[in-house]
């Protein structure tokens, strides 16, 4: 029963979690606007979501294996945006 309660709570977590990147993805397509966002963010996002995606893996949980997949394909979808509507996407303002 714990271990259903655990993996409920984590399967919500992730949820919570992975749906924060929806709203500024649906804002730059909206907008076609994305220089408010930092590169330098969604890489560092995306590369700690690709290591918790290994530890899952490592562990054979598949809350974290899911839910940081999930957030990895949200953010590289940013990144994605980031750099076609961006005007400079790698110049980062100071």
């Amino acid at each position: 029963m714990i271990d259903l309660l655990l993996t409920f709570i984590g399967f919500m977590a992730t949820c919570f979690a992975v749906s924060s990147t929806l709203p500024q993805i649906m804002k730059a397509i909206r907008t076609k606007k994305s220089d408010d966002v930092s590169i330098r963010f969604i890489l560092i996002l995306i590369i700690g979501l690709m290591f918790w995606v290994i530890y899952g893996i490592g562990k054979d949980d598949i809350v974290l294996i899911l839910g940081n997949s999930a957030g990895m394909g949200l953010n590289i979808c940013l990144l994605f945006l980031k750099v076609k509507y961006s005007i400079k996407p790698l110049k980062e303002d100071a």
